[in-house]
């Protein structure tokens, strides 16, 4: 946690606060070196204050980066001064961070990847919608710049709530790799997309709708096929995504060399790029190993030093006399 607020004072924090202080460069030097330094000292002091579990690690640094981003994006399209923008910015990522940690206190390490990919997920979707919608930006018609993000900063917030809902209410278990695997669903459905309308000369509006059907499909295909399927820890979901990833680098090879044809985004090897990262993604699962979904745990008294551990599927088991042993309630002190 420490860490990763500190490079937010490095990269976003000390730069915005230096463009809101003024306009003198030694003044603006010495804004970024106060507030760069300063915000190690007082991330540090909140681990001291309240317990950083690690849904709150995740949450306060990613809804760092975005309220960053999306402060910045909102002075950019509104065309305001240096300093009102730098204003906007802090704020953004400030209030994300401090928003992360008030919201990641009940939450699990997976519940709360799932709502940060629920809430990219939205944004990306919203981003594609307005852009079928209104293609021609900057024509002076159709949707304001300050529109354009408002939107997926509305959608965001609305893609918090639902990857939050998504994975709290789920039957089955959403664990941090799990929700990882999403966003390679989203990839790999993207890439089908593009490949059925690769040799029909698409509009850049066609390919945007390609990419959002294609890439929402994916979302429900991993949700279907994968995160019901096992529990992935956070290692073995990257290994998996780096099999998908390298599977569709193969592909795109093998495309090439078959078909003759140089071109990256033909048919043929965008087709390839889909098959190859299906393949990898299916071996890396092989080689990851992951255990299988064990269903919805829930977990009591986390903050505690002791730990209930109720299994529902356990339960189950027990009571149709499945062979084996059954942990249906576990108590760690």
């Amino acid at each position: 946690f420490v860490r990763n607020q500190s490079v937010l004072g490095l990269t976003a924090y000390g730069p915005a606060f230096a463009a809101m202080i003024g306009t003198e460069p030694a003044t603006r030097i010495a804004g970024y070196m106060v507030m760069a330094g300063g915000t190690f000292f007082a991330a540090n002091e909140l681990t001291r204050q309240m317990e950083i579990t690690p849904a709150r690690e995740v949450l306060s640094s990613r809804m760092g980066w975005r309220g960053t981003i999306s402060g910045l994006a909102l002075g950019v399209a509104s065309d305001v001064r240096s300093g009102e923008a730098g204003a906007m910015t802090l704020i953004g990522g400030l209030g994300g961070s401090a928003i992360g940690l008030a919201l990641g206190g009940g939450l699990t390490e997976g519940e709360a990847v799932a709502t940060v990919v629920g809430h990219d997920i939205l944004v990306l979707s919203s981003l594609a919608t307005t852009y079928i919608a209104d293609a021609n930006e900057g024509d002076g018609t159709g949707l304001s710049p300050q529109a354009r993000v408002v939107i997926p900063m509305v959608a965001g917030w609305g893609g918090y709530a639902l990857g939050r809902l998504y994975a709290g209410r789920a039957p089955y278990e959403v664990t941090a790799g799990d929700a990882l695997l999403l966003w390679l669903g989203a990839g790999v459905g993207g890439l089908a997309g593009s490949t059925v309308i690769a040799e029909s000369s698409p509009s850049n509006q066609a390919v945007a709708g390609a990419l959002l059907v294609g890439g929402l499909a994916g979302v429900w295909a991993a949700d279907r096929f994968i995160v019901r399927r096992y529990d992935h820890s956070r290692s073995e979901g990257a290994l998996v995504a780096l099999g998908g990833g390298a599977g569709s680098l193969m592909g795109i090879g093998l495309g090439v060399l078959i078909s003759g044809d140089a071109d990256r985004t033909s048919g043929p090897t965008l087709a390839f790029a889909t098959l190859g990262a299906i393949g990898g993604i299916m071996l890396a699962e092989r080689s990851a190993q992951p255990a299988l979904d064990q269903g919805r745990r829930m977990e009591v008294g986390q903050s505690a030093p002791s730990r209930l551990e109720v299994n529902p599927m356990a339960a189950f088991a027990a009571a149709t006399r499945a062979p084996g042993q059954h942990a249906i309630v576990r108590f760690t002190f």
